[in-house]
């Protein structure tokens, strides 16, 4: 019993802590960072302010926080799309469209506030840094497979990569988006057979 009261317990604690962060998230949408208080945070959330303080100490690092599970979701999709394809070069293509997608998506939802407070200091650059190095290794492996071009580092190309599917960010909509990830991918030279037509 100790056991099952103990797992009991840090499961509540695990699901408390995924609303506030959830709602947090919510509101700072809604109403811009500025606007978030710990006492509406609380009150959305269904739980008293001690409650609430017994998680985060303020707004901002509910939010800095809330961000950080969303880039762990994003790497663990991104390095999906890219262990079920059917090649290393199908891969790459399909990290390029899972970026340039989670770039629009970020875009078009987030308040210019919340960007700015999550796209900054030590945590930021560690994301930035762990993103380059993903984005490496598929570069890396579709061109050891012959599938992307061999006359720039694979650094460059990864970095290059990542800094223009940004743009997608201000993309008006999605086929906006795939034009740009067909035009990254012509960058690189990237061969993907099995894109369909079209991709090269």
């Amino acid at each position: 019993m100790p056991n099952l009261w103990k797992d009991t317990v840090a499961e509540h604690r695990r699901d408390v802590r995924a609303a506030i962060l959830e709602t947090a998230w919510m509101l700072a949408g809604e109403h811009g960072v500025r606007g978030v208080t710990m006492g509406l945070v609380a009150e959305r959330a269904g739980i008293s302010r001690a409650t609430l303080y017994k998680y985060f100490r303020g707004v901002d690092d509910m939010l800095v926080a809330g961000h950080a599970e969303h880039v762990a979701q994003h790497f663990t999709h991104l390095e999906g799309l890219r262990d079920e394809a059917s090649s290393a070069g199908a891969g790459l293509y399909a990290m390029l469209q899972g970026y340039a997608r989670i770039c629009f998506h970020r875009g078009s939802s987030a308040a210019s506030d919340l960007h700015g407070l999550v796209h900054r200091g030590d945590q930021h650059r560690r994301n930035s840094a762990d993103l380059t190095v993903l984005f490496a290794k598929a570069v890396r492996d579709a061109q050891e497979s012959g599938q992307v071009r061999p006359d720039v580092a694979t650094e460059e190309l990864a970095a290059y990569s990542i800094h223009a599917l940004e743009a997608a960010g201000q993309a008006s909509g999605a086929d906006e988006v795939d034009r740009l990830v067909d035009l990254v991918a012509e960058s690189l030279h990237l061969r993907v057979e099995t894109a369909g037509p079209g991709h090269h």
